[in-house]
């Protein structure tokens, strides 16, 4: 059985999507109506339209899943293609006269982008040969790029290794994986979003209304054994969050937000695996 500790309503049903209080933003995100350059407006993450349109992110949390595209851009020239999906980092320039964008991923994969269109919230890239794409964003984006869950250094935990890890390293994985969703979580919570999905994402958490537990090691997906060296090791890692798991943290039971809530105890969780 997967090990479980609520804060409160522990009775409430584990769910994919859930969503959030309106609530003022009180946080460091940069609201970029004011930007006048296309570097500062571009650097957000956007989201592919048709895939928001087509209701992608309410899907299933399985690993047979309808890819969810986009980019997310910062300001140190690098990327992240697609972050939930098939996830791929890289750099990126542009000429701001021709609006060329220069996309070099790490695989070696190269990607010429024509900027046809940027607005706060709107943009229209195209790729290669490929027709160009609509994407969406909120107008949005981290004072401190590296609050940003989809930041490059916050991903290298789902990054598959060469070789087999030391115990050390599996421990080092799954603390930044930790730490990757107290970012995600808060991201959301900062944004106010109107709803949360884990889709794509590789995990081997559950999320409640108050609680979290941990997937049992017999029902870990492919995309969480795709983030270490072979099996054995992603049940080294899922055994680690269930061992951390069990011990006692401070729910607040002031806030509203569950999912501010939970981003603090992933925080207090991190501290117990150092």
């Amino acid at each position: 059985m997967a090990t479980v500790f609520c804060g409160c309503n522990t009775n409430q049903k584990n769910k994919e999507v859930k969503s959030l209080p309106d609530d003022t933003v009180k946080n460091s995100l940069v609201n970029l109506t004011a930007s006048n350059t296309l570097q500062q407006l571009l650097c957000q993450n956007w989201e592919d339209k048709e895939d928001v349109d087509d209701g992608v992110l309410n899907g299933s949390s399985g690993d047979l899943e309808i890819p969810f595209h986009g980019y997310s851009f910062f300001e140190d020239g690098s990327v992240v293609q697609n972050p939930r999906d098939n996830m791929k980092v890289g750099k990126w320039s542009m000429d701001e006269k021709t609006k060329h964008i220069s996309i070099v991923l790490e695989d070696g994969t190269k990607k010429d982008g024509q900027l046809n269109a940027i607005g706060v919230k709107n943009l229209i890239l195209k790729t290669g040969k490929e027709k160009a794409v609509k994407y969406v964003a909120d107008g949005k984006k981290h004072s401190n790029i590296s609050d940003d869950p989809f930041y490059p250094a916050n991903n290298k935990w789902r990054i598959k290794p060469g070789h087999f890890e030391t115990d050390s390293a599996v421990k080092k994985r799954v603390i930044e994986c930790v730490l990757f969703y107290n970012k995600f979580l808060q991201d959301k919570a900062d944004r106010n979003a109107g709803a949360i999905s884990f889709y794509g994402l590789p995990t081997c958490f559950k999320w409640y209304s108050g609680g979290i537990s941990i997937i049992n090691k017999d029902k870990l997906g492919q995309k969480w054994i795709n983030c270490f060296y072979n099996k054995d090791q992603a049940i080294q890692g899922q055994q680690l969050l269930e061992n951390v798991i069990e011990k006692k943290y401070n729910w607040n039971r002031s806030e509203t937000k569950w999912v501010k809530q939970s981003a603090d105890v992933l925080r207090q969780m991190v501290d117990s695996l150092k």
